[in-house]
């Protein structure tokens, strides 16, 4: 039997049609039947998507508990969630997530040649944040992290972008979960070699692609889709949020095929078939960009395990416990009114309604409802909540309070606690930080990827003077405060470590920390060292608080710390010869941009002048034309046909193009 041959990757547009045409009316697309590529990946994207939307079909149920909603109605209560589940996902978040992790880079480069410098610098400033926002980054872990507590994945897509001035950065994109598809055959979806992602483009957006001519989309195929109105979101992708108010937002919806085979990425409308883009995978190793946070993987299914699963069934009974005691205080505020001795009357007992009574001597008296359940309220619902924290685990020490295993205040329980929050959040801390790793190594090494053709960049000021408290030497800048870096030598592969326990404690916060625990007991036992008159080990022991000094001061923080750190050491020439080296960049900086502002001064002095010598030159051919007789548009704006006659014969025509030229 015959093998099948693979099918021919996609490397232009044409590819993806039987035959590609352009309306030379318009300039649309104007194709009628797709090529066996794209029926083939279009077939493949409803095969991926029919497997995801059977597996997370009631992953709305978990969205509801993040969100602090009722899961199961009932149509005579109140229907007000207590919000447990939804305040336990947040707590733990916050546990996990408490800093942007400390990063190294490891390349073919030096960590204080300049290379790898700058690409800290990179990574640091343009990728992990903005040289403006730093705080941008921890905001994203921390939601991702909320989302893979409440679905057990959260899918991130690294992408470069421009900002108006030109720069570049790369922007942390989450992923609806009912967006993304991945390989129904995998098993871990962070393994996944094919995943399908679904966006949708607003109108504006689709214009600003077409006005730009951004690279790699099919221009007529955007001017086909806007023949179309946007059109409302699929009721999948539309989030919780609008989806509880009502709202479903507009778009054109586009799916993206990513791989890890090398082949390029493409960009498609599920509507019209129509390829939109064509996009190389210029990762040394081919990696596609999804990357996927599951804090616990399961060995059952693809998809990571949800935190609060476990919780269904009790944060359930927890609503109806107050729904039900909210339903009984209300009747109990506003309670029935029953009369007894009454002759032919037919109590009401809805709340607040009076009965009639004929008899005078009859007894009227509130009807009241008490339970034993609404009496033990208070400790059912504690008790209940208890058995949600011991289920999801990551206690901290209110959390442990309220599941009834709080620690005491003394520096025993105080370190227990300490244990048991780290114990119990060691795990997911190491699937955050693993994550985190594989994001900055891929956003890094196709950054550098994409910026191949850059040879210089022009660091801001302040980016310059981070640039040398890194370590870059002052004679790498040229005299206009550029600096020389040719991005394709650059352009090649970097891992990122994240540094074990920065989520929660920096590293230098953990490092100082310990410095100050041997920096007490050995100030502590200088005396006794001094009595014992060891000059040796008095030697010994002051080197050793010295250095613990010095690294004190290196750690920190402060912006002096360098130079804290050399006076300390006595090293004043060090840090004079630094501080003058950078004072004559600095200068030199200034006195270029002095003299290009100079320049351009100089230069709009010449253009004024010449612009009124040209002005002089105009009138004088003016008055020249009007002693020859010529008619001509005056500087008054008059018409030929208004002037008076001229008694003076005029010229030909041709003698007056030879004099004017």
């Amino acid at each position: 039997m015959a093998v099948e041959a693979p099918p021919r990757p996609v490397m232009a547009f044409e590819d993806w049609y039987e035959e590609y045409k352009i309306d030379p009316r318009d300039g649309c697309l104007d194709v009628r039947n797709i090529g066996p590529q794209g029926n083939r990946l279009w077939h493949q994207f409803t095969r991926y998507k029919s497997e995801m939307d059977q597996r997370v079909a009631d992953y709305y149920k978990l969205e509801k508990l993040a969100d602090g909603a009722v899961i199961s109605p009932k149509p005579d209560l109140p229907n007000i969630s207590s919000g447990e589940t939804a305040g336990l996902v947040r707590r733990i978040a916050r546990n996990l997530v408490q800093n942007t992790p400390n990063v190294e880079v490891l390349s073919n480069y030096d960590d204080d040649s300049t290379p790898g410098i700058f690409s800290r610098y990179i990574l640091t400033s343009k990728i992990i944040g903005s040289d403006e926002y730093s705080n941008d980054m921890q905001q994203n872990l921390f939601s991702s992290t909320k989302t893979a507590l409440t679905l057990g994945f959260d899918t991130v897509i690294p992408v470069l972008l421009q900002d108006a001035a030109g720069g570049w950065y790369m922007k942390y994109d989450t992923i609806h979960y009912r967006d993304v598809f991945p390989e129904p055959g995998a098993k871990d979806v962070r393994q996944a070699t094919q995943v399908f992602v679904r966006r949708y483009l607003t109108r504006g957006e689709v214009h600003a692609l077409i006005a730009d001519e951004t690279a790699g989309w099919d221009v007529a195929a955007l001017k086909a889709m806007l023949k179309e109105s946007p059109y409302g979101r699929a009721r999948e992708s539309v989030d919780y949020q609008n989806h509880k108010f009502g709202i479903v937002p507009e778009g054109y919806e586009i799916v993206t095929w990513y791989s890890s085979s090398g082949q390029p990425f493409l960009t498609f409308c599920p509507s019209t078939k129509y390829l939109l883009r064509i996009e190389k995978n210029k990762h040394p190793l081919k990696l596609h960009p999804v990357h996927f946070l599951v804090l616990e993987k399961d060995s059952q299914q693809p998809l990571g395990k949800s935190q609060v699963e476990l919780l269904i069934g009790r944060q359930d009974f927890q609503d109806l416990m107050l729904n039900g005691a909210m339903k009984l205080w209300y009747r109990n505020i506003n309670p029935s009114i029953l009369g007894y001795g009454a002759a032919n009357a037919i109590p009401n007992l809805s709340p607040g309604k009076y009965t009639q009574i004929s008899n005078p001597n009859a007894r009227i008296e509130p009807f009241e409802v008490n339970t034993q359940t609404l009496m033990q309220f208070s400790s059912i619902s504690q008790q209940n909540l208890g058995s949600m924290v011991n289920l999801i685990g990551s206690a901290d020490q209110q959390m442990a309070t309220q599941a009834g295993g709080g620690m005491s205040a003394t520096p025993q329980g105080v370190e227990a606690q300490q244990a048991m929050v780290d114990i119990t959040t060691n795990n997911y801390q190491k699937a955050i930080e693993s994550f985190f790793s594989h994001y900055c190594s891929y956003a890094l090494t196709t950054d550098f990827q994409e910026m191949k053709a850059v040879k210089k960049v022009e660091p801001s000021a302040d980016a310059r003077v981070k640039l040398l408290s890194a370590g870059l030497d002052t004679e790498a800048f040229n005299e206009d405060g550029t600096l020389d870096m040719d991005f394709e030598d650059m352009a090649g592969e970097y891992w990122v470590r994240v540094v074990p326990g920065s989520l929660v404690e920096m590293e230098d916060e953990k490092q100082l920390r310990i410095l100050n625990q041997l920096f007490i007991p050995l100030s502590q036992a200088m005396p006794a060292l001094a009595s014992s008159g060891d000059q040796e080990m008095i030697q010994q022991a002051a080197k050793a608080m010295q250095y613990i000094v010095k690294k004190q001061i290196e750690l920190s923080g402060s912006s002096s710390s360098y130079d804290i750190g050399l006076a300390f050491s006595g090293d004043v020439e060090k840090l004079d010869e630094r501080d003058r080296k950078i004072s004559e960049l600095e200068g030199r900086v200034n006195n270029e941009e002095a003299g290009m502002t100079q320049l351009m001064e100089l230069n709009s002095t010449a253009l004024a002048q010449l612009q009124e010598q040209m002005t002089m030159l105009r009138e004088t051919q003016q008055v020249l034309m009007e002693k020859l007789g010529v008619n001509s548009t005056t500087s008054g704006g008059q018409s030929p046909e208004n002037e008076a006659p001229s008694s003076t014969p005029s010229a030909p025509p041709s003698s007056l193009i030879a004099a004017s030229a």
